[in-house]
């Protein structure tokens, strides 16, 4: 039975292992890291640096005494005036910025932060299952878990990034909408969603 709890800084390499996996071949992580080479390496090294320096913002799925999964998040914050400014970007200013010569994937991150909300909101990052996980739930599990700790706070707001259909398909099941739109890879894009009342 898979079980979820709050991660540790043990649990680094086993969650860095998973996720890198997981989105290795992702469209967003493709444009931000383009070099196929190096990509599992730098993601590997960007994961290792989140869990040890927040594992209290990632929820772990645990099946059988292993780690099959994980959730990294962010709780919410007081976006201040400079946040809420650069978020509420117009759509020219938009276009603008997607033309500007800044890596791809620094253009595909301030476009993407352009939908997310003004008012205080979780941020869900990533989800991740291990391949033996896969197709087997664990990644609902993490993402109803999340949510049950959002909807019963003070800010039952949360906004993600999916990055392929089938991630936005599973978010729409558990109420998440789309505001807006970002291209990663020719034909495919990113979708802005919110879940939740501001």
């Amino acid at each position: 039975m898979v079980t979820v709890r709050t991660a540790t800084r043990a649990d680094a390499p086993a969650i860095a292992r998973i996720l890198t996996e997981a989105f290795r071949d992702d469209p967003a992580w493709s444009v931000t890291l383009p070099n196929d080479e190096t990509r599992a390496a730098k993601l590997t090294a960007y994961y290792l640096r989140r869990v040890r320096r927040h594992p209290q913002w990632i929820d772990v799925a645990m099946d059988d005494g292993r780690l099959v999964g994980a959730i990294m998040w962010a709780p919410p914050a007081d976006t201040g005036a400079l946040a809420t400014a650069a978020r509420g970007i117009s759509g020219a200013a938009r276009w603008t910025l997607g033309r500007l010569p800044l890596g791809r994937g620094t253009r595909h991150t301030h476009q993407i932060e352009a939908y997310r909300p003004t008012t205080p909101h979780w941020y869900i990052r990533d989800i991740g299952t291990g391949p033996e996980a896969r197709g087997k739930g664990v990644g609902s599990a993490l993402l109803e878990h999340r949510l049950r700790v959002v909807d019963q706070s003070q800010t039952p707001l949360a906004f993600l990034e999916s990055t392929t259909p089938a991630s936005r398909r599973l978010y729409e099941r558990f109420g998440f909408e789309a505001v807006g739109s970002v291209p990663t890879l020719p034909g495919q894009s990113s979708t802005a969603m919110v879940r939740g009342r501001s």
